[in-house]
This record gives structure tokens, C-alpha cells and sequence, in this order.
């Protein structure tokens, strides 16, 4: 027995078992939060290559919450590797997240959560990338109105660009964490 654990079971009531219980408490609780979840409402994030919109538009724009061939639709959980998480959204470019409420995304530049913090976002948030600012294709989704409920989750002030090109965040690891 270490000294340090000596001490404590002499000075208090509490047992070395009681404390061993807590930390694998604790340990199971960080393990079960890092399984990736399904989505459900004020928990889900959305990955796409397109960018993301209130409608659909083959090979540019995602519609919000309904999944196509550019996209990955995702809850809470850790995603070490977002070349294996969200493949289509790689493969077809990584342009566009939609965040809904109540829910935090941060996106590291290296796989396993390692490397620098490139977004770092509690939604209601929509993220398109800067890359496309000038391309008319796409560049409306930040401002046009949607259709409800998405305009209503999704209102022009929470639309932003990407403040670094979203093509590199792809090589890159991610955390979804929700409130509930």
C-alpha cells in the first residue's frame, strides 16, 4: 500500500475501494460518452462535401438533416479519425456542418484529438466553407430564407463561413458533446 493511501485511510472514513469504485465510475462514464450516438433532436451534427442548405442540389448543396451521397448525419461521441467517421463528406470535399441546438462541436486538425482546435462551436450553428465564399452555386445558402422548421433552427445569424479552408479539417478528429 503507498504511503499516501496509508494516510487517507487513517484520517477519514472512506476506504481505498470507495475511491477505486468512484474513478472507475468516472472512467466508465468518459468511455460510454466517447461511443458515438445516433442523432437525435438538440444532438446531432451534420457533415457533408456539399455545403449545407435548406434544400437539396446534386453535388453542391446538402439539405440540413437528411442524408445524400455527400454527407453523414451524426450524435454525440468521440471521432478520432474523420477520414473513418464521415467518409462521404471527405470524399466529396468537406464543405458544409450543420450543428443543432444545445450541442458542441470541436474539430481538432490531427486525428485522436491531438494538433490545433480549428472550430470549437456550440449550435444552433451552420459552418460552410470560405473556400466557396465567391462561388454563386452555393454562396446564397448562408443568406436565403429556408423553408420551417429549418429557417426557424437555422435563422441567417447563426450561418457563418469557416475561418480556414474545411478541405484540410477532413485529415482531422472531432467531439460531439450534448447537453442532455
Amino acid at each position: 500500500m503507498r504511503e499516501i493511501d496509508s494516510l487517507l485511510l487513517n484520517c477519514c472514513e472512506c476506504s481505498l475501494d470507495t475511491i477505486s469504485n468512484r474513478e472507475e465510475q468516472e472512467k466508465d462514464s468518459l468511455e460510454r460518452d466517447s461511443i458515438p450516438q445516433p442523432p437525435k433532436q438538440n444532438c446531432r451534427v451534420h457533415f457533408s462535401g456539399a455545403f449545407m442548405g435548406g434544400s437539396f442540389k446534386e453535388k453542391f448543396i446538402s439539405k440540413i438533416y437528411q442524408i445524400d451521397d455527400y454527407s453523414e448525419y451524426v450524435g454525440s461521441g468521440y471521432y478520432p479519425d474523420n477520414n473513418l467517421a464521415f467518409p462521404k463528406a471527405v470524399r466529396t470535399t468537406f464543405d458544409g456542418i450543420a450543428i443543432d441546438k444545445g450541442t458542441r462541436l470541436i474539430i481538432y486538425s490531427k486525428k485522436n484529438f491531438q494538433g490545433t482546435v480549428l472550430l470549437d462551436i456550440t449550435g444552433p450553428a451552420i459552418v460552410n466553407n470560405v473556400l466557396h465564399i465567391s462561388n454563386t452555386d452555393v454562396n446564397f445558402c448562408n443568406t436565403i430564407n429556408f423553408n420551417s422548421p429549418l429557417q426557424e433552427n437555422y435563422p441567417q445569424s447563426v450561418r457563418r463561413w469557416s475561418k480556414s479552408n474545411m478541405n484540410d479539417w477532413s485529415f482531422g478528429s472531432c467531439q460531439i458533446i450534448c447537453s442532455d
